[in-house]
């Protein structure tokens, strides 16, 4: 590990490699923002900010190293070098990831374990980050449930950077250059880093991106080139300045990750870049003598920083699992309980795992350690194929799907083998399609939890899905998202319209969004007249389809988003205006009738709603099963009944 040090013989201050416990200090601020803003406290929103002051920090250590056995021996032997950085990072990223793997087989349901079979794979490639943009991973991220290897594309990141940054700085040596070459090809390429950032629309690859994010370790990188010379003439003056300077980084730092949060606009307007500087201001700081450094020197906080490797690594798994659901418990208590558990491993693995196998104490040979990696990577690989089910699979014998929908198709037998809708006191058996977004989707579950022999249930509502054909959709939050996966609400509609009684429209904050046709090239904004257009053609192409076979059309109502007033459109007012919507199609049709579903919450957007919607969206699982027997389930029923009856009258 290299930093900055001293000649105390001297009022000059000379900058040397070295070990320097400030470093470790440093990595023990950032993994800790980490870990609180995972915690789910909301006591530090910006905390996801100490992974861009590791990326710095990063960038800095390596091509100091890099640059120290250049100016030693003329040249980069980046075998070397690649070998370390595989004893530094491999085995306990492989160990993690092969332990995920195999706990999501028991601890995960079938479409959150076919994901982390996905994850775990670009995960031991160091592709993560790229994966997750392109399944649009920035929206699942917030409301749906989380893989417990998402943290792994910061990884990835890191790791694209030491294939690209060794292999530039070796050549520079090769053909007789130095660090001034090196510094203004890294300049260079940080600028770059900082345009694509700032011409880039959509928040997820600006955040998950290799090329956007670029410029945060060459910062680093940067810094190294300019730290790693003699200052000659330097004073301690010099020293104590910029440790008073580093100290205010840290400050600085620290305030930011309080303040901001992953909505806050500056984060995807290129500005990580400037907060990169603060932290090379810190980490210059954190090396130089001074109050700063011996601050972060702190032997407690130092030895967070040495672990903060395993840390990082255990930590998001251990909360993704180890939840409230499962533990009966929240808050500050559950916290407590994650970090326990995510310390214990990480100090084991540390003792263990990585220091045996860095100072070669166990694979001492290198061909052995190779040949090691090169089977740990196959049977981590081999377990992600082969272990884990995929959801694609045969259905379980009590599980009747009634039409293939995409990503989601579910459903629970009921005893019919007539259409029943003859039916008009509501009380025979009753088959729903339910369509519309993820909220859709929680909706079907819980009513499928239910368990009511004589109702069926089909969930074709499906992530991020507007219920108009779109697309692309954009936010103020997540940018643009492609939504061509999609299914099509009129298509699924005609599919199942002859098997069921009942369509559950539920309009979920997905129809908020701007969206783009599938068949045009123009954005249509949410909420203007030609989207209530689009919506209106929707609605009849559906009741033309489903009324003649005496289809019931109900609509749920979704509220406001809780607790994100800068995310995905949380807006009572647009809320407002879409209840009109659709009272105006419940005017308009007989078969047509509107469920109220703020009404079915005790307190949509008070304490008690964080119980009911959790992530301020979806309804927690065992409180939806709830209210899906009742009351959901008896005023879908009184609707069916009510809307039949009119029918039958009309």
């Amino acid at each position: 590990m290299s930093a900055l040090s001293t000649d105390t013989s001297s009022p000059d201050v000379h900058l040397r490699t070295t070990h320097h416990r400030g470093l470790d200090g440093l990595r023990g601020v950032a993994v800790v923002l980490v870990l609180v803003f995972h915690s789910g406290l909301g006591w530090m929103p910006g905390g996801f900010l100490g992974v861009s002051l590791f990326f710095t920090l990063s960038g800095y250590l390596i091509v100091d190293l890099l640059l120290a056995e250049g100016e030693r021996t003329g040249r980069i032997d980046l075998r070397a070098f690649w070998s370390r950085r595989l004893r530094r990072l491999a085995p306990a990223s492989l160990m993690v990831i092969a332990a995920v793997v195999g706990l999501a087989t028991w601890l995960s349901t079938g479409v959150e374990a076919d994901r982390v079979r996905g994850d775990a794979v670009s995960s031991v490639a160091y592709v993560a980050n790229w994966r997750f943009i392109l399944e649009g991973q920035s929206y699942d991220q917030l409301f749906a449930a989380p893989s417990p290897l998402q943290h792994l594309w910061s990884l990835a990141i890191e790791e694209q950077m030491y294939m690209f940054v060794p292999v530039v700085v070796a050549l520079v040596f090769a053909r007789g250059g130095g660090r001034r070459v090196v510094a203004v090809i890294l300049a260079l390429a940080s600028v770059a880093s900082v345009i694509a950032s700032m011409v880039t629309t959509r928040h997820d690859v600006v955040y998950y991106g290799s090329h956007t994010r670029a410029a945060e370790l060459l910062i680093g990188a940067l810094l190294a080139c300019v730290l790693g010379r003699r200052w000659d003439g330097a004073s301690r003056l010099f020293a104590r300045s910029w440790s008073s300077f580093g100290a205010l980084a840290l400050l600085v730092i620290v305030a930011l990750a309080r303040v901001s949060d992953v909505g806050s606009p500056w984060v995807y307007s290129g500005s990580l870049a400037a907060f990169a500087l603060l932290s090379a201001v810190a980490v210059t700081g954190s090396i130089v003598p001074g109050t700063t450094a011996r601050v972060l020197g702190w032997r407690p906080l130092a030895s967070v920083g040495k672990v903060s490797y395993g840390l990082y690594l255990v930590h998001w798994p251990v909360i993704v699992w180890m939840n409230e659901d499962r533990l009966g418990f929240g808050g500050v208590a559950l916290f407590a309980v994650q970090m326990a558990v995510t310390s214990v491993i990480a100090v084991v693995s540390h003792r263990f795992v990585e220091m045996p196998v860095r100072e070669r104490r166990l694979l001492r040979r290198p061909s052995t350690a190779g040949a090691t990696l090169i089977v740990s990577i196959v049977v981590t690989v081999a377990l992600a194929i082969t272990f884990l089910p995929s959801v694609d699979a045969t259905p379980d014998a009590d599980v009747e799907v009634l039409t293939t929908i995409p990503r989601v198709g579910t459903s629970v037998p009921i005893a019919v083998d007539e259409p029943v809708g003859d039916v008009f006191d509501g009380s025979g058996p009753m088959r729903v399609l339910v369509v519309g977004d993820s909220t859709a989707e929680n909706i079907a579950r819980a009513l499928a939890d239910v368990g009511d022999p004589d109702v069926g249930v089909v969930s074709g509502g499906v992530l991020g899905c507007p219920l108009v054909p779109a697309s692309r959709v954009r936010d103020r939050v997540v940018g643009e998202q492609d939504v061509t996966y999609c299914p099509d609400v009129m298509r699924l509609v005609s599919d199942n319209a002859a098997n069921v009684d009942v369509i559950l429209v539920v309009v979920g904050i997905a129809n908020q969004w701007d969206y783009l046709p599938t068949s045009g090239s123009t954005w249509i904004e949410a909420g203007t007249s030609e989207h209530r257009v689009a919506l209106d053609a929707l609605m009849e192409r559906i009741q033309d389809r489903v009324d003649p076979l005496g289809v019931t059309t109900l609509l749920l109502e979704a509220p406001a988003v809780r607790d994100k007033p800068d995310l995905l459109g949380d807006d009572p007012e647009a809320i407002a205006k879409w209840s009109e919507v659709m009272r105006g199609w419940d005017r308009r049709w007989a078969s047509v009738r509107v469920v109220p579903y703020a009404d079915l919450l005790s307190d949509p957007y008070g304490e008690a709603g964080r119980a009911e919607r959790p992530d301020g969206v979806h309804l927690d699982r065992a409180f939806a099963a709830d209210i899906a027997r009742d009351p959901l389930l008896p005023r879908i029923r009184l609707a069916w009944a009510a809307a039949l009856s009119d029918v039958a009258t009309g």
